[in-house]
């Protein structure tokens, strides 16, 4: 299992489109999502990807 942590500041208004930026530029990395866990601490808000890693060798074509 890994985290992706991706933090936005001010409004946070744009914290989901950025998890769903890196989502789609590395879904061919994810295997699955397991949980996506949003916070805030003042005007920064964070975005914990919670997600299984592809194995990279299952691609791979020698």
């Amino acid at each position: 299992m890994k985290h992706m942590y991706i933090v936005d500041y001010g409004t946070g208004s744009s914290i989901k489109d950025k998890v769903d930026i890196w989502i789609g530029e590395n879904e061919e990395n994810i295997l699955e999502i397991i949980d996506i866990e949003y916070t805030q601490e003042g005007d920064i808000y964070f975005a914990i990807v919670t997600y299984l890693e592809r194995d990279k060798n299952a691609y791979r074509r020698d």
